[in-house]
């Protein structure tokens, strides 16, 4: 025998049975959020395929994605990862049909199945495409789950993207209403520090109850023992090797496999015509620490094994193995031949289709964090002229081989790309994050400004609204000194979204004019539009309401011009917002409902929510109670805010629960969930009307 693994799972028949109680819960209808956390090695990912294997016996649908290590990755890789295989074996065409042509646009984005035929480019809140996204990829997973159940497993949280994580808070929070899937999610609790992302989120799903967080703990003596003999064909198991064994190991069984590899390897323990044996206890030469053990593993294989094991370890946890032929520089049968060793030697698994992975994470890391710098760098060098080899290579790999390798000129524009297709994908974290590793790489003063600006609007984009105004000021700057502002008059327009936030409408005026007078001499176009309609709707909010209507019935022209349909669209409402505003009550509601039937029909989903709520508000200002309640009805049934985060639209909730329905009480959580989330952001607007609203509502309620 070489390997040393345990056949069986052992000493988690607690966890097991309340992870097959969520299971069962969902296959009922009643959505389930668990998490496994524990250290590393401790058997997280063992408990989580043993209850897969248990799901597809019982015919439910498996999902299963994994996050990556890496400081660059995909975003929504382990979503990516799981739907995609997922549909490898599915009805494709079926499924577009189920979900319909709008919500397969959306998982066009992120996966090529779909075929996404056109972007539409939406002027209004980013955090409002992200939730069309997220809502899109809900949808396709309670249609997986419709008939049997779905069980969608997510290892290794502790890695995941920023994106990723949004994705999961939306889900979480939504899931658990009306679905039949069970999400399972696992995570290092040793990695967790104190300012690890994802620790408030963990924190959010116990205080509020979202999700059953199982706290895998090490092993008993006894468990060591009943492991050893499982592995040694049920051998008995004295005392004495037992308590030596939970000593070295404290309790965790990913150690206990590689030290007894170990000791296997060294012949401590050995096979005899009677069955197994060992030395004895003092004559034991196990390594002190499961790093030890693995790299004198590979301290015995040959040079040519060890340094495509070495290799590999750059490449990331999994992995193609014609990329390991690749970066090794090695001839294809020596490679699928130490493969084959290291399957053996137990530090891999062989995957489907020419994947292969390392078996623990712990076994990737002990590898990679025993190469000095300058051959780390050069295998990464190698990684990336690989990829460059490839007709459509992974632009988020490429930047990341190319930036560990410190090749800093050709990431750069790689980079630039990853980040553009993250905006695209809606992963605005994700974005923003990539234009931080590389600005202060980016030699060029001119197109360190466009960087520096993209970064500030990805940050805004990200819901970081005072971030993104330091950035976007600094890069607007940078632009204008290198005779952009042509380019700066674009970014101008997110920039007064910032300050209109944060309750400055003076400021923000004064980047609409500004963006204006820029773009005038350039004619009709897409953002010019824009310039106007947001100064539409700083007139209407000055009550300036027949300046707002011209300037809006301009932006309309301007907009027919370009051939700018959002930004059309968009106009409608600030033509009849103030319209509205100056008494002409029919004639304004008919432009927002013009407004948001047009958005609607076009996927303009932002625009589209503005126009119906304007269409509320005003609704109730003119006592005009059945017309507000039918379109509440509408905006409920079409944009659910009820399970967004967004503080905008939690405040909105709110104010529609008071003044549509006369419900403090329902209004009150709301707000006061939301106000903090929109100080912390420096959205000062919306958190002065939540002041507002829930001074009313303590009054109401007599809690003040």
């Amino acid at each position: 025998m070489d390997r040393a693994l345990c056949p069986v799972l052992v000493g988690r028949e607690r966890e097991l049975s309340l992870l097959e109680d969520a299971l069962l819960a969902a296959h009922r209808g009643s959505g389930q959020v668990v998490v496994i956390a524990g250290e590393a090695g401790v058997g997280k990912t063992r408990l989580a395929m043993e209850l897969q294997k248990r799901g597809r016996r019982a015919g439910t649908a498996v999902m299963v994605g994994t996050t990556s290590e890496a400081d660059v990755a995909l975003p929504y890789l382990p979503f990516v990862e799981a739907i995609g295989n997922y549909l490898a074996g599915a009805d494709l065409d079926r499924i577009k049909l189920q979900l319909g042509p709008a919500t397969c646009r959306q998982l066009g984005q992120l996966l090529p199945q779909f075929e996404l035929q056109t972007t539409l480019i939406d002027p209004g809140e980013p955090s409002q495409a992200k939730m069309r996204l997220y809502e899109a990829m809900l949808a396709f997973l309670r249609l997986a789950a419709e008939r049997t159940g779905l069980l969608l497993v997510l290892e290794d949280l502790h890695w995941a993207d920023p994106s990723t994580r949004e994705v999961l808070e939306y889900m979480a929070r939504r899931l658990r209403r009306r679905s039949r899937i069970l999400l399972l999610a696992t995570y290092r609790n040793d990695e967790l520090n104190r300012r690890h992302p994802l620790r408030p989120l963990i924190q959010g799903w116990q205080r509020s109850g979202i999700a059953q967080i199982i706290d895998l703990q090490p092993l008993p003596p006894s468990d060591m023992a009943r492991m050893v003999s499982a592995i040694f064909d049920n051998a008995p198991v004295e005392p004495e090797l037992r308590d030596f064994l939970h000593d070295r190991t404290e309790g965790n069984p990913f150690v206990l496999e590689e030290l007894l590899k170990a000791a296997l390897d060294r012949g401590d323990i050995f096979l005899t015509a009677g069955g197994w044996d060992r030395k004895a206890i003092h004559q034991l030469r196990l390594p002190p620490t499961v790093k030890q053990a693995i790299l004198l593993r590979v301290e015995r294989m040959s040079d040519e094994e060890a340094d495509i094991l070495r290799a590999a370890a750059v490449l990331g946890r999994s992995f193609d193995y014609r990329m390991l032929v690749g970066v090794s520089q090695r001839p294809q049968a020596a490679v699928l031949n130490a493969l084959r060793s290291f399957v053996q030697d137990q530090l891999m698994d062989e995957e489907t289709s020419g994947l292969y992975r390392f078996r623990h994470a712990l076994t990737r890391e002990a590898i990679h964090d025993d190469l000095i710098a300058p051959e780390r760098e050069r295998l990464h060098a190698c990684a990336a002229d690989w990829l460059r080899t490839q007709l459509f290579p992974d632009k988020h790999d490429l930047a990341y081989h190319l930036m560990a390798a410190g090749h800093w000129d050709e990431a750069v524009p790689v980079a630039i790309e990853a980040a553009r297709a993250a905006e695209a994908d809606k992963a605005y974290a994700d974005t923003a994050a990539l234009y931080e590793r590389i600005v202060d790489h980016v030699p060029d003063r001119c197109e360190r400004a466009r960087v520096l600006s993209e970064l500030g609007k990805a940050h805004f984009f990200a819901g970081e609204t005072r971030r993104g105004q330091r950035y976007l000021e600094e890069g607007i700057a940078g632009l204008d000194q290198c005779g952009k502002e042509r380019d700066a008059a674009g970014f101008r327009l997110w920039l007064g979204r910032c300050f209109w936030l944060q309750a400055r409408p003076d400021l923000a005026r004064a980047e609409y004019e500004r963006a204006r007078a820029i773009l005038e001499p350039f004619g009709p176009s897409a953002d010019l539009a824009i310039a106007y309609v947001r100064l539409a709707g700083l007139a209407g909010f000055n009550k300036e309401h027949e300046q707002g209507v011209t300037l809006a019935t301009e932006a309309v022209r301007i907009a027919e011009a370009a051939g700018a349909d959002a930004a059309r669209i968009f106009a409608y409402g600030y033509i009849g917002d103030n319209l509205e505003a100056q008494g002409k009550v029919e004639e304004g509601l008919q432009w927002l409902d013009r407004s948001y039937l047009e958005a609607a029909e076009r996927g303009f989903e932002w625009i589209a929510s503005v126009a119906l709520y304007n269409s509320i508000i005003d609704n109730l200002h003119h006592c005009r109670v059945r017309e507000a309640k039918e379109r509440l009805e509408h905006f409920e049934a079409r944009f659910d805010p009820r399970g967004s985060r967004d503080p905008a639209f939690l405040q909105l909730q709110a104010f529609l629960a008071i003044r549509a329905d006369g419900d403090p009480d329902r209004a009150r959580p709301l707000l006061e969930a939301a106000l903090p989330q929109a100080e912390e952001v420096g959205e000062t607007l919306f958190a002065a009307r939540m002041r507002l609203d829930l001074a009313y509502v303590y009054t109401a309620l007599d809690r003040l």
